[in-house]
């Protein structure tokens, strides 16, 4: 099969945000359609691997929600402070970057390369939020051929929306769940209440 011209990339490209923007409102497990927006990231802008780095409940810590590549999940037990690393930095300042030369950058983690053997040579790292909160950042690594352009950050950046979009979706049905099991449980609570309380009425009349 021959290279696509750059219409038919573009038409790809789209086809693919439109096939995640369906899937970000479908019934699927959240944790399964953050890693598909994931694994369509390095897809969209031709790259090598990609990450999702998500802010923690507690802690105010960045830890890697889904790592492709990392398959001994060392990235996962590994946390990041928000303005450390270029990804960290990205989180903070809440501007997406181009990095064409990760080696030269001061800001480089390297504790990352260090734990998966990995190289990382360039990166394109974008900011995630919803409603002006900041949930993490998506980082897309290594470009296949050629470096990262300006389109790639265009569509990396629409990415990052629907993925903000998910984990915002995750979020609510999480507050949801959790409201109707303390309801279960005030109503179980209510329930043998009741029942004890009728038993010794019971009792007490007799």
């Amino acid at each position: 099969m021959g290279r696509l011209t750059q219409v038919e990339r573009a038409d790809a490209q789209l086809d693919e945000l439109m096939e995640l923007t369906a899937l970000v409102t479908s019934s699927l497990d959240p944790a399964q359609v953050r890693r598909h927006a994931v694994e369509a990231a390095t897809r969209l802008v031709d790259a090598e691997r990609a990450s999702l780095l998500v802010l923690e409940k507690r802690g105010g810590r960045l830890f890697f929600d889904v790592a492709l590549g990392d398959d001994t999940g060392a990235l996962s037990r590994m946390r990041i402070i928000p303005g450390q690393g270029i990804a960290g930095h990205v989180f903070e300042s809440c501007t997406p970057e181009i990095v064409h030369d990760v080696a030269a950058d001061p800001r480089h983690f390297s504790a990352a390369d260090s734990t998966t053997g990995y190289v990382t040579r360039d990166m394109l790292v974008v900011p995630l939020s919803c409603r002006g909160e900041k949930l993490g950042v998506l980082e897309i690594i290594n470009k296949s051929e050629g470096l990262f352009t300006p389109r790639d950050l265009e569509l990396a950046s629409a990415l990052a929306g629907q993925i903000a979009i998910a984990l915002m979706n995750a979020r609510l049905l999480a507050r949801v769940r959790s409201a109707y099991l303390e309801a279960w449980a005030y109503a179980a609570v209510l329930a043998i209440a009741l029942t004890a309380a009728g038993a010794w009425l019971l009792t007490a009349l007799r």
